[in-house]
């Protein structure tokens, strides 16, 4: 009995109240151990289960809106040739562009479905399966140039495929073995081209990058999810556990995000994106660290409340900037925004997605930071769209993200004037 008792005491804390998950104890507000093993719990279930999306879609006052976001293209018309001459972040833009219309081919697919116009239904199911073979078949988003020594490719890739991924769990019964096993050998084949973005040197502290690691990290447990590999799954965790704890500062604020220099705002943003998928899909496993302190002294609260705070106040991201140190390298690298000068010092204005707001909330439900959030000049970037950010399915976000008080779509009431468009 006592090292049954000593045992339960070496197993670390991961969550509100003293309950079991994943078969570990699990107290709240302690740090996360990167070393823990966990479990798949609902093999291929990633942002939401596809009947609870028909279900949603079915409640939803907004059925009639629910398809409206995307060019109705038929998906067999889609180009899949790639051009090895496209470098960095535009293969994203490529094949967020190509790509997207397969959101409104699904969710027409719903619609047909519970509409119950069973000839329509078949005729996109039929045309779905044609092409995610031909996806696979093509090697197209195998092929694009890598460049060995710089992570632009792994994150370019990872930020705009979390779609496809998405879709295929939703209708993975819908193919054969030997189709499955081609599809999903693609998945692999994109993880392994991947792995090399997880290198210190490209994504430590010496880089620019940090974000690069998240979101390539978080294609993989999505992966490994939909392919049940528990393995990849708990490198996933590892890795996203270790990367968090490695951005530890004094603020909340991320390290290696905060060194950028001009662009320390947008990248704390740009950052919290992946974050927000990994943990939203972590939860549905049920892994739940959002209570946890995820770089040893702040949980996703107090980093969202302090990044809020910094687009309010941009002098405390400034301070945490000059205590890090620039990062020479990355100070620059976002210049596709207007400027502000605060105390002498240049900073670019954010001008980046807030869908990360819309998983957030729905898991933590927590009220002060919604009501912070409203009043910050970020709440104009929050909007639905499918091209807002892949991270999310942000084209389906309405029906997977909802107010735990209302149980509807998360919605923001503040007037927005012509003074609250500026920073």
């Amino acid at each position: 009995m006592k090292t049954f008792l000593t045992l339960l005491l070496l197993i670390p804390s991961l969550s509100g109240g003293l309950t079991f998950k994943n078969g570990e104890q699990i107290n709240s507000n302690s740090n996360a151990n990167p070393s823990v093993k966990y479990q798949i719990k609902k093999p291929g279930v990633i942002f939401i289960e596809n009947t609870q999306l028909k279900i949603n879609l079915q409640k939803s006052k907004n059925i009639k809106k629910a398809c409206s976001n995307e060019n109705q293209i038929k998906l067999e018309n889609i180009d899949l040739k790639i051009n090895k001459n496209v470098r960095g972040a535009d293969i994203g833009d490529i094949i967020r562009v190509k790509i997207n219309p397969l959101l409104k081919k699904y969710c027409s697919f719903l619609i047909s479905e519970i509409n119950q116009e069973i000839n329509k239904s078949n005729e996109i199911k039929e045309e779905l399966i044609n092409f995610y073979i031909k996806l696979a078949n093509s090697n197209y988003l195998i092929d694009w140039h890598k460049d060995i020594d710089d992570s632009d490719h792994g994150y370019a890739i990872s930020i705009s495929i979390v779609p496809v991924i998405f879709v295929y769990a939703q209708i993975k019964d819908f193919f054969d073995e030997n189709e499955r096993n081609n599809i999903e050998k693609m998945f692999t084949d994109i993880v392994k081209k991947n792995e090399y973005v997880f290198s210190p040197e490209l994504v430590g502290e010496g880089s620019s990058y940090n974000n690069h690691g998240y979101y390539t990290n978080n294609v993989r447990m999505l992966v490994a999810i939909v392919l049940n590999d528990s393995k990849m799954f708990n490198q996933s965790i590892s890795y996203f556990l270790n990367q968090m704890q490695l951005n530890e500062t004094r603020s909340g604020l991320f390290k290696y995000e905060t060194k950028r220099g001009e662009c320390a705002l947008h990248y704390n943003l740009h950052t919290l994106s992946p974050i927000m998928s990994t943990l939203w899909n972590l939860n549905l496993q049920g892994i739940d660290f959002t209570k946890v302190k995820l770089n040893n002294t702040q949980t996703i609260d107090n980093i969202i409340s302090v990044i809020i705070d910094s687009n309010t106040n941009p002098i405390i991201v400034i301070k945490e900037n000059k205590l890090l140190g620039y990062n020479q390298s990355g100070r620059d690298t976002c210049g596709l925004s207007n400027t502000i000068v605060v105390e002498g010092y240049e900073l670019y204005v954010p001008n980046e997605s807030t869908m990360w707001f819309a998983p957030y909330f729905s898991l933590t439900n927590n009220q002060e930071i919604k009501n912070k959030f409203i009043e910050s000049p970020l709440s104009k970037n929050y909007y639905y769209d499918g091209h807002s950010d892949s991270s999310f399915i942000s084209y389906f976000a309405p029906f997977i993200y909802f107010d735990r008080n209302t149980g509807e779509e998360i919605k923001f009431h503040k007037e927005i004037s012509l003074d609250d468009l500026t920073f």
